[in-house]
């Protein structure tokens, strides 16, 4: 059976309705259980039996017990390469799939040691490691990753991990070596200019940080999956606080405490602090008169209870947002809370949702 054909064919389906693909899934689905019924030692089959049930939307738990009745008839002579496989796959139903992160860690640990020829296998691993805030055992997994096959996600992810562990200086080194400018139209090219850009000026290094920032703000960086919000960041770490209040009232942001100091601080140092208060007072005119309305019409919400619950957390927002304010006044500049994340891929090995041949 040539599952590599099968799931290009699959892949073919999924821009489909669900109904219209879901015949393409149940007929592949048929043909894969008569295969492992007469050739039980096929796991590629199994594994995408497992994937196809869930994307007919079955239980997980049922693509589980299809990839337990695989190695149970597999276990006693199963091949280290075919091991790492189901392991692999295994993992990703355990941990993207049903949360039983600690059984996917055991899995995946014994498919490395068995020196696992699957890049997949190192990411998953890497990446339940950068989960855990074990950035030394992600380094070496995402680094191994890159080795088997040199995709500038697993280098963005070691750089990243690099960075979370406080080694900027070699994570910027391995930014560096990946980033490529024209971008090519990928998203993880738009990640990798933007946290370069970003950890330069945080280091100190302001013109060659703004540079990067600056060709990402002039290119299509929408189409890259970057944020106005996230370049007005960048913008405000750089000091240049007007470009930064252009930016955040483009991507006309939820008003909380995570970012709103920020751009109180860039209206006062562009406008003066009259500029900071009155957009404060804005805030809080439009606050109250939610809140106003909401208790008004309370009766609109499945309960009472559900009513309070909201207009107290209005409330909880309203006064974050009033001390972000006061700081400000009180001359304290906001400091920059960088939340570092590695880049997620599917890492289901012949996955007809992401397949890529």
């Amino acid at each position: 059976m040539n599952i590599t054909k099968m799931v290009k064919e699959l892949q073919s389906v999924m821009n489909l309705e669900f109904d219209e693909r879901a015949k393409a899934f149940h007929e592949c689905k048929e043909k894969l259980e008569i295969e492992v019924n007469n050739n039980p030692s096929n796991i590629q089959a199994f594994s995408l039996m497992a994937m196809i049930n869930l994307e007919l939307r079955n239980d997980t738990k049922i693509s589980i017990d299809i990839l337990e009745d695989c190695y149970n008839k597999n276990k006693n002579n199963m091949s280290k390469d075919r091991y790492s496989l189901w392991a692999t796959n295994m993992a990703y139903l355990l941990s993207e799939e049903y949360e039983e992160v600690d059984k996917s860690v055991e899995v995946l640990t014994k498919a490395i040691e068995c020196k696992s020829k699957y890049d997949n296998t190192y990411y998953a691993l890497g990446k339940l490691f950068f989960k855990r805030k074990n950035y030394k055992e992600a380094i070496i997994l995402f680094n191994k990753a890159f080795k088997i096959s040199p995709h500038k996600i697993y280098k963005y992810n070691e750089a990243v991990s690099l960075i979370a562990s406080d080694d900027k200086e070699e994570g910027i080194l391995e930014l560096k070596s990946i980033y490529t400018y024209p971008y090519e139209d990928e998203e993880i090219n738009g990640r990798i200019a933007l946290l370069l850009g970003r950890e330069l000026a945080l280091n100190g290094e302001l013109e060659e940080g703004k540079k990067i920032i600056q060709l990402l703000l002039e290119s299509s960086y929408e189409s890259l999956e970057v944020g106005a919000s996230e370049l007005a960041e960048c913008m405000y770490i750089l000091g240049d606080y007007h470009k930064c209040i252009e930016l955040y009232d483009e991507d006309n942001l939820y008003k909380d405490e995570s970012w709103i100091g920020q751009y109180f601080y860039a209206l006062k140092e562009s406008y003066g602090i009259d500029a900071s208060e009155k957009k404060m007072n804005e805030i809080e005119e439009e606050i109250v008169k939610n809140i106003y309305e909401e208790e008004t019409n309370y009766a609109e919400w499945d309960s009472e209870e559900d009513c309070k619950e909201y207009v107290d957390g209005e409330k909880v927002r309203l006064n974050s947002i009033k001390e972000c304010y006061r700081q400000v006044v009180n001359g304290i500049k906001p400091f920059v809370e960088i939340d570092y994340d590695i880049f997620y891929q599917c890492y289901y090995i012949n996955c007809p949702r992401h397949y890529v041949g």
